[in-house]
């Protein structure tokens, strides 16, 4: 039976706010159940209605009536399958597909079939007695919340069959078959069972081997070694000390619906990876984070996302009818521009991200403290900046203006907090950098404005005033890269290796991907020598929007601080007809 979802106005201003809170996570764990149970029947009445073949799979009746069965026998367990984080993605992607009349791949009866192995694993939780076939692929078969059974196919896609009697499950497969143990939390001959990890008196799956559990897939189990077990075990327990000891309300609300994590390896060194996803709550892929703090807030970050997608079900923020479709604005921590849903999931989850950090800063000391000040000062600039975008130029809905405003107050409390001068100028500066590289790359000035800027420059004439609407958005693919965040970061947590750095540049620029001595200059805070070295840099790759926003960076030149592209555009004509490139000191004074 399904329940009537509701979010009052007292529960929609506190999310806003940026609060913690284990009921409201626990409400929107609830909400996101039914939907995943609307989905499921939506699944069966549009297959019946496409009404494919499913061949060598049964009916797929069959798997609503095992399912059904397995409820009445067990509901707890039956909701615990459904539950599974992955259950939502896969009857979201199905229905789509089935809407488009099932052409694709995989096979559309193996897609199918995923019912069917949610509803033999219900099955096997309620122990029931029973017999069906599901869907093989290379050979393993997923048992949602169970584990993985290695059957052996020399085909991409078959199928195996289940046999539960007395307590006992064999799968049968093309070309082997697996007895699952008695106790199918444990590893066995042919089967891998889903590990869990240790949270106060809960646990969190740690999911190495679903097909589906990086959301695109099917990927291949990566079963991580017991040693790397065992460091994801201790950097979680000290990750929730942390937050039960310092953020209790925090610790309350991932207790309520966080359910799974997902290791991934790392971009490099200082590159973390994680990520969520609106049709899977309470579960994230992440890399291993190398400490407590970066841990906890992952966790805060990546969950805030998950909340958002389930509101978002619930209530319009965004105005159906705007235009909030097209990937048009500006994001603080991305390098394309984005959608109003994209920035939306972003203000959102680092309004969380700089809460925690404003109650982690307080509780801390060393280099810890001042670590946290800075992402405190780094995330509550970017987020304001976020949240006033979505107001001025998104279309929200009467909720969602209401939602922003609330965002938008507790910012700019948070926004009178002092800070030392040092840390403030610091995450100043890499938001400042994020912005400049983001015009470089994708703002282009209009080529008559371009055109006769250069023409009074070639003549050594005084700069004229020329009417000029806003630059177009011209994006363009590829990364910036965090060279300087970077390298500012580790000014801040690990001054013993940025002082190897300044003493052997030559290190940090094999370490540290796209840092330069002109960046070492300027983090170190020495902006006339890192403004030579830019110039120098400019000299060799005159395009480089790096180079360009490092040079506005350490001259702080007020028409390079305001329009980068238009100095960078100017600089780029004149080279092209004189074939020498202007001195962009020189430029950036005549433009300003």
């Amino acid at each position: 039976m399904l329940d009537t979802h509701r979010v009052s106005l007292t529960n929609l201003d506190a999310m806003a706010a940026g609060r913690s809170d284990a009921a409201i996570a626990g409400q929107l764990r609830q909400a996101d159940r039914s939907r995943r149970l609307t989905l499921l029947r939506a699944v069966l009445d549009a297959a019946a209605e496409l009404n494919p073949a499913m061949s060598p799979l049964p009916p797929l009746d069959a798997a609503w009536t095992l399912l059904i069965e397995a409820q009445q026998r067990d509901p707890a367990a039956t909701d615990r399958v459904l539950a599974h984080p992955h259950t939502g993605l896969w009857a979201a992607n199905v229905l789509q597909r089935l809407a488009k009349g099932g052409a694709g791949d995989p096979p559309l009866w193996a897609d199918l079939g995923g019912l069917h192995r949610l509803a033999t694993a219900a099955a096997i939780r309620a122990g029931s007695g029973f017999r069906s076939r599901v869907p093989v692929w290379r050979g393993r078969l997923m048992l949602p919340t169970l584990g993985l059974a290695d059957v052996r196919s020399r085909r991409e896609w078959d199928f195996a069959q289940v046999h539960a009697e007395g307590g006992h499950v064999l799968v049968r497969g093309p070309s082997g078959s697996v007895q699952l143990p008695d106790d199918s939390s444990a590893d066995g001959p042919g089967w891998l069972a889903l590990r869990s990890l240790p949270i106060g008196d809960d646990e969190l799956v740690l999911d190495d081997i679903d097909p589906y559990r990086e959301f695109d897939g099917p990927v291949p189990p990566q079963r991580l070694a017991a040693g790397e077990v065992a460091q994801w075990a201790e950097v979680l327990d000290a990750t929730w000390r942390l937050l039960t000891e310092h953020h209790a309300e925090i610790a309350a609300e991932l207790a309520a619906g966080l359910t799974t994590l997902v290791p991934r390896a790392a971009v490099d060194r200082f590159t973390p990876y994680s990520a969520s996803h609106n049709e899977v709550f309470g579960s994230l892929v992440l890399s291993r984070p190398p400490d407590a703090t970066t841990f906890a807030a992952t966790l805060v970050h990546e969950f805030q996302h998950s909340k958002l997608g389930v509101l978002l079900v619930l209530v319009d923020l965004l105005d159906p009818t705007g235009d909030n479709d097209s990937a048009r604005l500006y994001a603080p921590w991305r390098d394309d521009p984005r959608p109003a849903i994209g920035l939306l999931h972003g203000a959102y989850s680092f309004l969380g991200v700089t809460a925690f950090y404003r109650g982690h800063y307080p509780v801390t000391d060393g280099l810890v403290a001042r670590a946290a000040q800075f992402e405190f000062a780094y995330r509550r600039e970017q987020t304001a900046h976020a949240v006033g975008t979505l107001l001025t130029e998104a279309e929200p809905s009467a909720l969602g203006r209401r939602f922003l405003a609330t965002a938008r107050d507790r910012l700019r409390e948070w926004g009178t907090e002092p800070l030392p001068a040092d840390i403030a100028r610091a995450a100043g500066r890499a938001n400042l950098d994020h912005r400049l590289s983001w015009r470089l790359r994708h703002l282009r000035v209009a080529d008559r404005v371009v055109a006769e800027l250069a023409e009074a420059w070639l003549r050594n004439r005084p700069c004229p005033f020329v009417p000029a609407a806003p630059p177009d958005l011209v994006p363009t693919t590829g990364s910036a890269g965090q060279a300087r965040l970077t390298l500012t970061r580790t000014w801040l947590t690990d001054p013993d290796l940025y002082d190897v750095y300044r003493a052997e540049p030559e290190l940090a620029m094999a370490e540290i991907a796209g840092v330069s001595a002109a960046d070492l200059a300027l983090v170190d805070g020495d902006p006339i020598a890192a403004a030579e070295l830019y110039r120098r840099q400019l000299a060799s790759t005159p395009d480089s929007p790096a180079a360009w926003a490092g040079f506005a960076l350490a001259t702080r030149h007020p028409v390079l601080v305001s329009s980068p592209e238009l100095v960078a555009a100017v600089h780029r004509e004149v080279r092209h007809r004189r074939g020498v490139a202007p001195d962009p000191d020189r430029l950036a004074r005549w433009l300003g």
